[in-house]
């Protein structure tokens, strides 16, 4: 992988090229401070994803079909900036590695869609003036829980979305949307997250050679002017503020 862009100390964007493939892959990943329970829960909520994926430019999201714990099949409708609107159906397969690492794949499988869900497509064409309908593409949400507050996300995706479209456009779509689908996703997972009423407290201690912190606080954002290392730490855990909670006497 291929680091092509840095959204903020915790979301980088990569692509890597794939033989025998024309648009390359790309994946965004974020470091995040919400556990990954509740990032999860908002991922499998696909009845609901455009109440809360806006800027990624769902507008409708349902399941479809015969579902069940391991496959569901998923249908949502993107208005698109620059490019005409686009539809889809995927499959989605979903993976727990392991306790702390979690996969759900999905994949376009036209073939499937044509035969099982035509009348559907149909239905779905006329309700928003014939949309191009995707038929071939790739992805997978992927978390990994690096702590108890401290999630790794990382979203792979590739996707043809049909019609005739550059190859440099349709990369520049993959590469921005990503991101965009990233951080929706985490935002939506902290909402759910501050529901269940779980405050979170970060004690931590300066060495003695480490100048006092120089703290601003700008459009309600806090700034550590003098220290890099505990300004990434409140991107990562999101920190809203900061109080001396005990100070060591010198001896």
């Amino acid at each position: 992988w291929e680091v092509v862009n840095k959204h903020s100390d915790s979301l980088i964007v990569f692509k890597k090229r794939l033989d025998g493939v024309d648009i390359p892959a790309f994946k965004a990943t974020m470091i995040s401070s919400v556990p990954m329970s509740y990032i999860m829960n908002a991922i499998a909520d696909g009845e609901n994803h455009e109440k809360f994926m806006g800027s990624s430019h769902v507008v409708a999201s349902e399941f479809i079909g015969d579902s069940s714990s391991d496959t569901t099949y998923s249908y949502q409708m993107l208005d698109l900036p620059i490019i005409s609107d686009r539809h889809y159906i995927t499959t989605n397969f979903n993976d727990t590695v392991s306790i702390d690492h979690c996969r759900m794949n999905w994949m376009i499988d036209n073939h499937k869609n044509q035969r099982d869900f035509k009348k559907f497509i149909d239905v779905k064409d006329e309700m928003y003036g014939n949309p191009i309908f995707v038929k071939d593409g790739v992805g997978s949400w992927e978390l990994k829980r690096l702590s108890e507050y401290k999630t790794e996300v990382s979203y792979y995706v590739l996707i043809n979305p049909g019609g005739w479209i550059p190859n440099r456009l349709i990369t520049y779509v993959n590469k921005s949307l990503g991101p965009d689908t990233v951080i929706m996703m985490v935002k939506e997972g902290a909402r759910r997250y501050k529901l269940g009423g779980s405050p979170r407290y970060i004690l931590f201690t300066l060495a003695p050679s480490v100048p006092e912190l120089f703290i601003e606080r700008i459009q309600n954002e806090l700034v550590v002017r003098n220290n890099v290392d505990i300004q990434i730490m409140l991107n990562i855990y999101d920190i809203k503020s900061i109080e001396k909670w005990s100070a060591i006497p010198k001896k």
